[in-house]
């Protein structure tokens, strides 16, 4: 009976560190979530009302992510990661999805070319999220990816 019970404890023992291990790798693998204002963007947008906030995952030639979006000044046009330092603008890597509104949230995967996917995660501080309208073309908000 004592070793029955000395069984079920070393198991139950052993299956929670395996699952705080998993939990553990899959949180490594993912960014913090990334405030997006029209503060961080360059040039400065015409109106400063919109925020919101991008979060993502990398696995091989698969980007995912959710894009928050709240207040834009007109219905987003277009969103992408682009690649340049904090106070700069850059040339679009990522082209992501955006509803036609002022508001929306957008959670899919998209693929990507792996080797630019590896630089993003190597240094994210290089690259930035922002959200296009016609009101502001160059872009209404934007994040630097941390």
């Amino acid at each position: 009976m004592r070793t029955t019970r000395n069984t079920r404890i070393t198991a139950l023992t052993l299956a929670a560190a395996a699952a705080l291990t998993l939990t553990s790798a899959g949180a490594a693998n993912a960014a913090p979530a990334i405030p997006l204002n029209g503060g961080q963007e360059v040039p400065a947008p015409n109106d400063f009302g919109a925020h919101g906030w991008f979060s993502y995952e990398i696995d091989g030639d698969q980007l995912c992510y959710t894009l928050e979006v709240d207040g834009l000044s007109a219905p987003a046009a277009a969103a992408h990661i682009h690649v340049a330092p904090r106070n700069a603008p850059g040339p679009v890597v990522v082209p992501l999805s955006v509803v036609a509104a002022t508001s929306f949230e957008v959670d899919t995967c998209t693929t990507a070319d792996p080797m630019l996917l590896a630089a993003i995660e190597a240094n994210p501080r290089s690259y930035y999220v922002n959200v296009h309208t016609p009101t502001n073309p160059p872009g209404e908000i934007r994040g630097q990816l941390k």
